[in-house]
């Protein structure tokens, strides 16, 4: 029993701390301390959790039916660590990033209670605990995109707002669904619904298509996808960093409960929601592509890289094959890396300089090195050049779409490789002209102003992990596949 309620700590320590450092009396430094060790310690308790696979815990029963509970899966191992860890990374980059904001007590307050409520998604046990704790999620990080309060924020946030509860609502149409033909409401590889069950499959069909859609909006899929080139300019950074790696996999987590432990991927596989699935995400793979190739404003330009990368994601899980899984699961790992490193690293930029636009990045990577390197090291896995993680990761992806053997198997690749390109053009031209400014070097300021270690340390990390999971990612792999062998 002791071993079941340690599930419950990573879910309320953040909570607790989160009022902890809102409602004492401290010093910005005594604050930081606490807010870091906070992280730290919920990070060491998620970890301790992932390792208690099996595991499980009942919160308390609403009905003799539905209990808000939670369970320690493979998928809850992967989510667990991913979220703490990057989390974690945030936060300390936080803590020098607002050293001179007015209301970093707020901050961390949502940010906490946002970690507590990420949490308990990930060990979510069954549909109507998802729920409960992907709403919480949502309502608790909106002051994360409010956190400025001027009206650009207000606008944002209150757009994030309602395309997430859109989203969520559609999501809770399939959980009615599951009442009136489920046993349970427990999650269960292959599906919920027992074998020759009477379920009116038409209208299953239509339902899972709209719950993963519902899902899809959290992840920033076509047609739900504005909110985030509104909400990410006007957050700061490091809510941007965790609205881009972390927040979106939230859709991606329910995407994965929904297809592979709700509906069971043998019903959808070979339907017209399969493919009207990996339509989606091919057009938003190449509209965000385009999208961010045209835009000029730096952290807009990585916020519509988002809506096309995390959909490399969603065409991988559309795919619904072995090599396509595992390849899907390797980019939600490693875009999660990537993307928090590219936005720390704009807002590292725009931190010390004030430069927002990509085209005041000229010489930029005489001033900032370091912050530099870790931009244009990142971008190389997100175009998917090895060493670097993308690469692995993108490559098991058009290998699982390749095995289809139908016309997905050459145009979804052609896609991917389009975007490619692109994301090429629009991430490494801000590295050349950072680096390379050629004749404007002389009216570029070659100052240095390079940020401090608790912004600096993160990006590194994050980069390191980048290069070494990339080059040596069989761990990795060998995880993943294991869980593709329960589901498939």
């Amino acid at each position: 029993m002791q071993g079941q309620l340690f599930l419950l700590l990573p879910i309320f320590f953040p909570v607790v701390m989160a009022f902890v450092q809102y409602f004492l009396r401290l010093s910005a430094g005594q604050r930081n301390v606490l807010t870091v060790v906070s992280l730290a310690v919920t990070a060491a308790l998620a970890l301790i959790a992932a390792s208690m696979q099996g595991a499980s815990c009942v919160l308390w029963n609403m009905t003799d039916q539905i209990a808000v509970a939670f369970r320690v899966d493979e998928i809850s191992v992967l989510f667990l660590a991913l979220v703490s860890i990057v989390w974690a990374c945030a936060g300390l980059y936080a803590t020098e990033y607002l050293e001179h904001d007015a209301s970093p007590r707020r901050y961390f307050l949502f940010y906490l209670l946002t970690l507590g409520a990420l949490m308990g998604l990930c060990m979510a046990k069954n549909l109507v605990t998802l729920y409960m704790f992907y709403e919480m999620m949502t309502l608790l990080s909106m002051p994360l995109v409010l956190h400025n309060l001027d009206k650009e924020a207000v606008a944002a946030a209150i757009k994030y707002l309602i395309y997430s509860v859109f989203g969520a609502s559609a999501a809770l149409l399939g959980i009615f669904f599951v009442a009136a033909n489920a046993p349970s409401f427990d999650f269960s590889a292959g599906g919920l619904f027992a074998p020759g069950a009477p379920v009116d499959e038409k209208l299953a069909l239509g339902i899972f298509f709209v719950m993963i859609v519902g899902f899809g909006v959290k992840a920033g899929m076509f047609p739900m996808h504005s909110w985030l080139p509104t909400a990410h300019p006007v957050a700061p950074a490091s809510a941007s960093a965790v609205l881009s790696g972390v927040i979106t996999k939230a859709g991606v987590l329910g995407i994965i409960r929904v297809i592979f432990y709700t509906a069971g991927v043998e019903r959808l596989r070979g339907t017209w929601v399969q493919y009207a699935f990996m339509a989606l995400t091919l057009i938003t793979v190449i509209l965000g592509s385009l999208m961010a190739f045209k835009e000029k404003l730096f952290k807009r330009r990585l916020a519509y890289s988002t809506v096309s990368q995390v959909s490399y994601v969603l065409f991988g899980l559309s795919t619904m094959t072995t090599l396509g899984f595992v390849g899907a699961l390797l980019h939600v790992v490693f875009h999660s890396l990537i993307k928090d490193t590219l936005f720390m690293s704009a807002g590292a930029v725009i931190h010390k300089t004030g430069k927002t636009s990509v085209e005041e990045m000229t010489g930029i990577g005489k001033r900032m090195p370091a912050t530099m390197w870790c931009f244009t090291i990142a971008s190389l896995g997100l175009v998917g050049i090895p060493p670097t993680g993308g690469f692995i990761s993108k490559w098991n992806i058009a290998e699982g779409a390749m095995g289809l053997g139908n016309a997905a198997a050459w145009f979804g690749p052609a896609c991917l490789l389009v975007s490619a390109i692109l994301t090429a053009a629009y991430l490494l031209a801000v590295s050349i002209r950072a680096f390379f400014p050629g004749e404007q070097i002389a009216a570029a300021d070659c100052t240095r102003c390079e940020v401090g270690w608790r912004m600096l340390a993160p990006m590194i990390f994050l980069t390191a992990l980048i290069v070494v999971l990339g080059m040596f990612p069989t761990p990795l792999i060998d995880a993943f596949e294991t869980i593709a062998a329960t589901l498939f």
